[in-house]
């Protein structure tokens, strides 16, 4: 196996589910990854300044894929930013007004600069959100936001259905009102995050890619839900992990040695590339 890039999920699969990994482990494989020149790539639906504070000290050397393949960063370096369009955004807080006010209980619109949320959240909501978003602003009138109001470039739209709505029909009422140029995934607590129709993980992963000159069977992967199966079915090193959902595992060649909370990513990490 000669493997160039090793390409992680956070929640749910390099996380545990107090937010955290074993920086010491890793640590001791990341400079093994420097030695053999391996590539490290964050993938995550979250926001980059969130992942970049979860790897201080090595944020600068890492590469992070944040917003689903929305934004890709080198280390500190913008490299590539998709943004929605002002028609789209509207058309998009359009619909999430016609679910009414108890449907969707978490809304967050994701720029490069911050994730905005409605002023008037409650208080639990909130610290939630700060859990997967570091850079917040709170907005009024958020039904009427626009990139140019905030100043930012917008490129995801996060909205969370509440416990007592039918996921799937939600899902798929959701996703039958959207325009062609956008797509929705889940990812994961019946959050799906919006974003343009094409642009995921893989996208953002093929960027990396081309700039480094890395063939997709020189990648390993690891993710555990719906957004990740893109990047996990790209080459023959994907690995889903035991927490995912049977589906995933099913549609995944290989599944990692144990679950998010026994550090399965790096178990796994070392078993197949023989690291100490």
């Amino acid at each position: 196996m000669s493997i160039k890039m090793v390409v992680v999920d956070m929640d749910g699969t390099f996380l545990n589910q107090d937010n955290t990994y074993n920086q010491r482990r890793f640590a001791r494989i990341f400079e093994q990854f420097l030695a053999r020149q391996i590539h490290f790539v964050v993938a995550s639906g979250s926001q980059y300044q969130r992942l970049q504070n979860q790897f201080a000290p090595q944020k600068q050397i890492i590469d992070f894929i944040s917003q689903n393949g929305a934004i890709v960063h080198q280390g500190d370096d913008l490299i590539s930013v998709d943004a929605l369009s002002e028609a789209d955004l509207a058309e998009v807080l359009r619909i999430m007004q016609a679910f009414g006010t108890t449907a969707i209980v978490q809304k967050t619109i994701s720029g490069v600069k911050k994730t905005y949320v409605p002023a008037e959240i409650a208080a639990k909501t909130l610290a939630n959100i700060q859990r997967y978003y570091h850079a917040i602003e709170l907005v009024l009138d958020f039904a009427t936001i626009s990139q140019a109001r905030v100043n930012d470039r917008i490129t995801k739209i996060g909205l969370t259905f509440g416990p007592t709505v039918d996921y799937q029909q939600a899902v798929t009422q959701l996703k039958t009102a959207l325009p062609a140029s956008l797509a929705s995934q889940n990812s994961g607590f019946h959050t799906e995050l919006i974003g343009n129709a094409g642009i995921d993980k893989v996208t953002g992963i093929q960027q990396l890619q081309t700039r480094y000159q890395i063939e997709a069977n020189e990648i390993m992967t690891f993710g555990d839900n719906e957004n990740d199966l893109g990047m996990l079915q790209m080459t023959p090193w994907g690995f889903a992990m035991p927490n995912a959902s049977p589906k995933i595992q099913q549609a995944t060649r290989n599944v990692a040695l144990a679950d998010h909370n026994h550090d399965g990513v790096l178990a796994t990490i070392e078993a197949q590339l023989g690291l100490d």
